[in-house]
């Protein structure tokens, strides 16, 4: 539908707005992350959404009334929300994506799944704004609209770390932040803060996510449209702390447990132990369930060093050590109803491929063929696009029967755009964006937006010139609200305003 339409079909019913005439009013176009393929508005025309508003969602998928219901409570705090479900003509578009019209005294909602029509409501929880009346807030509205939208990736993913640093309303926080820019897959890395009942060694002193945590930040995700999937690093970076650290999540505390690491730092895995695969299978096993068996589970795989137990370098060569291991937890997740998903760099030959990333040896780099090919391979590459804008290992990864995700970084906002946009031509699985420890910060708060839109297929938003600035501080300040944040520490995405440095100075 074009403005002028819209303009036209709202005529007969501008009259119904309550408060301020048509001529007092002039709303901004409507902010929506991802930017939406479809979007028009009537500046000129207020909804407003209040007990008198009707809400009909159009969607087959059981429990979508009342979850509107819900956020129109909890959101805009209307209660007894008007809330139906309408056997009309369905919503004709893919499995997630949706359509929402908003005209004085009614909003509608169509989608074909569950996901749908929680991505219409975010969206029209961006479009809404406060009531311009008295001190205290007494409702929200928005221009009448109509918007149209779904994206061209199955698989939407994101990827950041979960440190001992870390607390546990900011990792709720960041879900929902998430969902809200319609991702739908997170994948948490393990970094020693999962609280294992079954092998407690395996993280540091005070774990933060305990079983219980896991399965409510799961529960979490669920009602907010996104799939939580668990990782832990299943060869290399078995520390589950970062190498320049000098930290070990086990055998800092607990040097008993010496055997079922390499003897060189605890880099590795000890793969010729019985007992360190033993361990390593019943973490697995212990982690998915927390999370509620979801369909994927990253068991790393990057940076591993060359073995230094003798045992491990008597195996020759050591990539038959290396490609039974991850054979054998694809198997285990398998069993579990899941597919395993793992870095690429260890199954390329380094220095073959430059610039891209290859940690792996003649031999490992073998293992491409041999595994089994359920596996998701997430190709993760940190640069700028190259000047043909191609992506060989991508190609290469799915020439050998593998789903791909592509998996850009902070280090670029172009990779990030440029990938995602490959991955859509070349029909990749999706984008799996990688985050690491950088969630906090401006360039976070860019990253968020930039690559929400990557991987739905879009460009920036309208008005780019507020990426990183009153937009997504808008929206993760929203995500707080959701999250009960209250500790000025958790507010904003800064920790502080100022270094402890400056004010000593």
């Amino acid at each position: 539908m074009t403005h002028c339409s819209l303009k036209v079909a709202m005529a007969a019913v501008a009259a119904l707005s309550l408060g301020a005439s048509a001529a007092e009013l002039d709303f901004r176009r409507p902010e929506i992350v991802p930017q939406p393929m479809e979007l028009s508005y009537e500046a000129a025309t207020a909804v407003r959404i209040d007990a008198a508003t009707e809400f009909a969602v159009t969607c087959p998928e059981a429990g979508a009334a009342e979850w509107v219901k819900a956020k129109v409570e909890a959101w805009f705090g209307v209660a007894g929300a008007k809330v139906s479900s309408v056997a009309a003509e369905g919503y004709g578009g893919g499995e997630e994506g949706y359509s929402l019209k908003a005209v004085p005294g009614r909003i509608e909602i169509g989608a074909k799944t569950l996901r749908g029509v929680k991505y219409a409501m975010y969206s029209l929880r961006q479009a809404a704004e406060r009531e311009s009346a008295g001190a205290e807030t007494k409702g929200y509205w928005l221009p009448a609209l109509a918007v149209r939208d779904e994206p061209k990736t199955a698989f939407r993913g994101i990827h950041f770390c979960f440190f001992p640093e870390c607390s546990i309303q900011l990792v709720e926080r960041y879900i929902r932040a998430a969902a809200y820019y319609k991702f739908n897959y997170i994948v948490i890395e393990n970094w020693g803060v999962f609280r294992s009942e079954r092998y407690p060694f395996l993280s540091v002193p005070g774990a933060p996510m305990t079983v219980g945590e896991a399965r409510r930040l799961a529960a979490v995700a669920k009602d907010c449209g996104i799939t939580l999937v668990p990782q832990v690093n299943v060869l290399g970076h078995a520390a589950m702390e970062r190498s320049v650290s000098g930290k070990h999540a086990t055998l800092d505390v607990h040097p008993e447990y010496q055997p079922l690491f390499e003897p060189a730092n605890g880099w590795n895995w000890c793969l010729s132990n019985p007992d360190a695969m033993k361990v390593l299978h019943g973490f697995i096993e212990e982690m998915h369930e927390a999370f509620g068996n979801p369909p994927f589970f990253h068991i790393g795989c990057d940076e591993a060093d060359p073995p230094t137990c003798p045992q491990c370098r008597a195996v020759k060569p050591y990539a038959k050590l290396m490609g039974e291991h991850i054979a054998s937890v694809a198997d285990l997740l398998r069993r579990r109803g899941a597919r395993a998903m793992m870095w690429h760099d260890m199954l390329l030959e380094r220095g073959k491929w430059k610039p891209f990333y290859a940690n792996g040896g003649a031999d490992e780099a073998k293992m491409a063929d041999s595994l089994p090919k359920d596996i998701v391979i997430c190709d993760w590459y940190y640069g700028d696009p190259p000047a043909n804008r191609k992506y060989p290992t991508l190609d290469y990864f799915k020439s050998k029967g593998f789903d791909v995700l592509t998996s850009p970084a902070y280090r670029s906002n172009k990779g990030i755009e440029a990938q995602s946009k490959y991955a859509i031509e070349k029909g990749l699985f999706g984008v799996l964006q990688t985050v690491w420890h950088h969630y906090r910060g401006s360039d976070f708060a860019r990253r968020m937006e930039i690559s929400a839109c990557a991987v739905w297929g879009r460009g920036r938003a309208a008005t780019g010139r507020h990426q990183g600035g009153p937009v997504f501080a808008t929206h993760w300040r929203q995500c707080g609200w959701d999250a009960g944040v209250k500790d000025y520490s958790e507010t904003g995405f800064f920790s502080s305003q100022v270094t402890r440095d400056a004010l000593d100075n």
